[in-house]
């Protein structure tokens, strides 16, 4: 062929490969779904591996466009948002409401459970990205910053999660003699951090100046079937809470006879740090009753069924002690009222606090705080109880959206009936004059998603947010 021959069908050549090459560039600009997997969930301290999510635990990821050198939501661009819930056991999410991106570089932020995310946009008028969290919510957070995703690469890894929160775990122990049987009616702390607690994505929540006016109380439905030794505990989650006043209370009947009121006041130099278990054990020896208080980092157990975590020694602090305490046996003859006898606490309970770093909310002076990462778990599934090593690091069913926390506020305790848990999930938060006329919804978003509100019992439905209502993503 002539050079004329190839001039003639240059324009056609030219052509294609022009259209070749728009392809390209629009295929560049298409949107695609992002895949997501999770490590796991860990507190800030750890050398071992994260443990994997629970089944069913849900996640919210938002995409930011970086506009900075470093990812700032008060300026960074926000690009879209999807609903995730955890399937498999090993990390895997399965899309609730898909993320859609183009290709491209982003810092993803996710937080389990999926909880609404307030003023993503960063349009004025409120701070960006703020979440609200209550009492019974195991709220965990994690940042994967600078992740390059396209069509042909779309999978995306994203860091640990860390807690927000921190576990309480109250338990019997009875002694073996006169007593035959025990049933716990509700156990609970009073003046505990007022919910909910609003906070930036991925910091920690800002409990200092809150007013410590609300009380926790676990029903006596959420404790486990006594065992062979008659031990039974049950678990919850709360927000972390700083040094001050508040009271403990366990009501417990044995023989089958009038329940018994065990009160006493707390020590007012102890925090609640986030990622932290503190269990408070009753643990029954002769004519006393000993209050004990263990402390770890919240570990992985009860989650993924794992073994106790081991590296870590608890810090155990005697707190006081009820002496002259009196139960009938079960014969039916004589008194039958259990006695409580008198309440004695530890005269070196404050120094032994000090001593273990238990007087600050951020637990920097806690034993581990200088060490690596600590497994740890989130809510979404409550598990049955497992003997431990020690009494009071056993695994316990949690109440982060699958049982029922009745948190009230106010610095007295009510007497009213503590409603059980029928599994559905309903962790209830009283707030106002008068207790329990407030019902607010965990927001797992597997339980009750009814709130009434105030003491004229407004009636409106709020959903609890699991993903379901995601905004679109943005897709310029």
């Amino acid at each position: 062929m002539n050079c004329k021959g190839m001039i003639k069908y240059l324009p056609v050549v030219l052509l294609l490969c022009a259209c070749t090459e728009n392809e390209l560039l629009l295929k560049e600009h298409e949107a695609f779904a992002v895949r997501f997997s999770a490590s796991g969930i860990a507190t800030e301290v750890a050398t071992r591996a994260a443990s994997p999510l629970a089944d069913g635990a849900t996640l919210r990821i938002l995409a930011f466009w970086r506009v900075g050198e470093s990812p700032d939501l008060s300026t960074d661009k926000y690009m879209g948002e999807g609903t995730y819930r955890a399937v498999n056991g090993n990390g895997t999410l399965e899309a609730v409401n898909v993320l859609l991106l183009r290709a491209g570089t982003y810092d993803f932020y996710a937080l389990t459970p999926a909880l609404a995310v307030a003023n993503p946009d960063n349009d004025g008028g409120s701070p960006a990205c703020t979440v609200s969290v209550g009492h019974g919510v195991d709220y965990a957070t994690s940042l994967t910053a600078g992740r390059t995703v396209s069509e042909a690469s779309p999978a995306v890894v994203l860091d640990d999660l860390g807690r927000h929160c921190a576990k309480l775990i109250f338990a019997l122990q009875p002694k073996a003699g006169n007593i035959t049987s025990v049933r716990i009616e509700s156990a609970g702390l009073s003046n505990m951090t007022h919910a909910p607690v609003e906070a930036v994505l991925c910091t920690q929540l800002p409990v200092a100046g809150i007013a410590q006016s609300d009380a926790v109380t676990i029903a006596g439905s959420e404790f486990s079937t006594p065992d062979a030794d008659l031990k039974t505990s049950a678990a919850t989650v709360v927000l972390p809470r700083t040094a001050g006043k508040f009271q403990f209370r366990m009501n417990a009947v044995f023989n089958g006879m009038a329940a018994a009121e065990f009160v006493a006041d707390m020590p007012e130099t102890l925090a609640f740090a986030p990622g932290t278990q503190y269990t408070f054990s009753l643990k029954m020896k002769g004519g006393s009753v000993q209050l004990i208080l263990e402390v770890l980092p919240w570990s992985g157990s009860v989650m993924s069924g794992q073994d106790n975590i081991g590296a870590f020694t608890p810090v155990v602090i005697h707190i006081g002690t009820w002496e002259h305490v009196e139960i009938p046996g079960e014969t039916g003859n004589g008194s039958t009222t259990v006695g409580t006898g008198q309440w004695r606490p530890n005269p070196e309970l404050d120094a032994e606090i000090g001593a273990f770093g238990l007087t600050s909310v951020g637990g920097e002076g806690l034993p581990w705080a200088s060490e690596q990462g600590v497994p740890g778990e989130t809510g979404g599934g409550n598990t049955d109880v497992r003997p431990g090593d020690s009494w009071g690091t056993e695994d316990v069913p949690g109440s982060s959206g699958d049982g029922n926390t009745d948190v009230r506020p106010g610095g007295s305790w009510g007497t009213e009936d503590v409603p059980g848990s029928s599994g559905g999930g309903n962790t209830n938060i009283g707030s106002g004059n008068s207790w329990g006329t407030e019902n607010v919804p965990g927001s797992v978003g597997d339980g009750n998603t009814n709130m009434s509100s105030g003491n004229s019992w407004h009636t409106e439905d709020i959903p609890a947010n699991i993903g379901g209502d995601a905004a679109d993503p943005a897709s310029e």
